[in-house]
């Protein structure tokens, strides 16, 4: 891991001191900081700036650019490697989620989620706040949401349908021998059939449904405000068929899906996902690439 602090432990000197010894802050504005990271086209006024920034501040350049963003102090030493780490972290959650994350957002995702360099972020502004909370729902792979805003999304629609009655569904999928295609092709193919997927079901669902990569493989589609198996059943199979158009070489890619209906009998969000569970498990031993709808026993 990076050290974050290279002094001696028994200095009283902090980020502010080494701030005024290595910093210009009027000329290292978040905003320079920002299209220098590619946030947005530089104009030649802030190429010059940059160009002329660096070549005076030497290798502290890239410490005051860090400061510029988390208000910490990285030494010189290692904050190039360290800022180059950033910006192909920045491009890769970029590539997944299908737009440009900014900077500020990736930065502060490298530095408290992969290196645990920030115990205590610092805050930003507003502007920023929907973008990190929006990247900490997510996969970031496929850009769907995550496991747990799963259930937190799950548990906001069971509470309506417990409170008026509204309906909700649930669909639960498995890529089928998802194991062979990464034992036989390489993990990073089996990444690129993860995406396709995602892709996919985003393409086949409705507005009003919800699209989550529940883990590994497997995935869930929570449709809100539907009560009827037989639409449930019918948006799984369109999706089921879609799938089939996936390949990788020869091997055509299949989906296993078990769907739920939540009624009277469904006590939680855990027993809808439950019922679900067992009608994926259903159609896996079935035959694989298939549609099983499960049913919520009375109590």
């Amino acid at each position: 891991m990076i050290s974050q602090r290279q002094s001696d432990p028994g200095q009283d000197e902090n980020d502010a001191d080494r701030l005024r010894r290595t910093t210009i802050p009027q000329v290292m504005s978040m905003e320079l900081v920002s299209a220098f990271a590619g946030d947005r086209e530089m104009t030649q006024r802030e190429r010059t700036l940059i160009c002329e920034h660096e070549r005076n501040r030497g290798s502290a350049f890239y410490s005051e650019i860090f400061f510029a963003i988390s208000h910490h102090y990285f030494a010189p030493e290692i904050a190039e490697t360290l800022w180059n780490n950033v910006l192909t972290h920045k491009h890769i959650i970029s590539e997944r989620l299908g737009r440009n994350v900014r900077i500020t957002v990736a930065t502060l995702d490298y530095l408290s989620n992969i290196t645990s360099e920030l115990k205590a972020p610092t805050l930003i502004s507003e502007a920023y706040i929907s973008e990190i909370v929006n990247l900490s729902m997510r996969d970031r792979m496929t850009g769907l949401y995550n496991h747990s805003t799963c259930y937190e999304l799950l548990e906001l629609e069971f509470r309506s349908h417990r409170r008026y009655g509204t309906g909700v569904s649930l669909l639960l999928l498995d890529i089928d021998d998802f194991k062979l295609v990464n034992d036989r092709n390489g993990h990073q193919e089996g990444d690129r059939i993860l995406i396709e997927l995602a892709n996919t079901l985003i393409e086949q669902i409705r507005d009003s449904d919800i699209c989550c990569r529940f883990g590994g493989e497997e995935f869930v589609v929570i449709l809100p405000l539907s009560d009827d198996p037989v639409v449930a059943c019918e948006i799984a199979e369109r999706i089921r068929t879609k799938v089939t158009g996936i390949s990788c070489g020869r091997q055509r890619i299949t989906v296993s899906v078990g769907v739920a209906v939540c009624d009277h009998a469904t006590t939680s969000p855990h027993t809808l996902i439950e019922k679900a569970d067992q009608a994926l498990y259903k159609a896996k031993k079935s035959g694989k690439n298939r549609v099983v709808l499960g049913v919520v026993s009375s109590l």
